[in-house]
């Protein structure tokens, strides 16, 4: 019996999940996305493993079961961002002994010293209860730095992109802060806008060279509503960060 092929969510597309697996298609970042992979897999828990390609082309990848959380109608409990924050140390102190030349998918990165996964999020998670249960979609996987892994961490799992009240941001900031014990709350909230806009920018520059996920990105709107969710977050940065003094 032949397993049925199940569409996964996500805005690039292409994904589906056959059994235990999810197939994809694949890119010139691939065989760089997949050394990291193999590099991972062995030494920090919560990264898929590959098993190759299939008869289509697509590559093959270990599903990871658990929940998912929409961070932009449910927040991420303490527990889910502690776990989440700390698996990201774990993944930063690990890559310091991986390199390799790509080519990368994701956009350039000032400063980039580091490779990162560039994509940390709920969406791109799970969980089992408040422990990290699994960690996907590495195609965005790139030179990049720390506290640019952070930001984008920030922006999407405190969440800034979704903020509410400045008291509560400040204080899911300092949690990610100090579970991961680099960075202040502070230094994360002002790299995050700079980080945000490397996506605004580089978005509409991977689609026109002819990147379809990135095109599908931007016929889904994603650097209009980055744009309008960092105005947002600017708005009240300051009483944000009144609040971390």
């Amino acid at each position: 019996m032949v397993d049925e092929e199940v569409v996964l969510p996500g805005n690039t597309g292409g994904a589906v999940r056959v059994g235990d697996t999810v197939r994809r298609p694949t890119g010139p970042w691939t065989p760089a996305v997949h050394a990291l992979l193999e590099f991972l897999h062995p030494r920090i828990p919560c990264v898929p493993k590959v098993f190759g390609f299939d008869d289509q082309g697509r590559e093959v990848i270990e599903f990871l079961p658990g929940t998912v959380v929409d961070f932009r109608t449910e927040a991420l409990t303490d527990g889910q961002l502690t776990s989440l924050t700390r698996w990201t140390k774990s993944f930063h102190n690990e890559i310091a002994g991986f390199s390799h030349p790509g080519p990368w998918r994701y956009f350039p990165i000032a400063g980039a010293n580091t490779v990162g996964h560039n994509d940390i999020g709920p969406f791109n998670v799970c969980f089992d209860g408040d422990e990290l249960a699994g960690v996907f979609d590495w195609d965005m996987a790139g030179p990049s730095t720390r506290l640019g892994d952070l930001a984008f961490l920030a922006w999407t799992a405190v969440p800034l992109a979704a903020p509410r009240e400045p008291q509560d941001v400040a204080r899911r900031l300092r949690l990610l802060a100090s579970v991961y014990a680099g960075p202040s709350a502070l230094e994360i909230l002002r790299a995050t806008p700079p980080r945000i806009q490397v996506i605004i920018d580089g978005l509409p520059r991977a689609a026109d060279a002819g990147d379809a996920g990135m095109a599908n990105l931007v016929r889904n709107g994603v650097p209009h509503r980055c744009e309008a969710e960092l105005a947002a977050l600017q708005s009240m940065t300051a009483d944000v960060a009144s609040h971390l003094a």
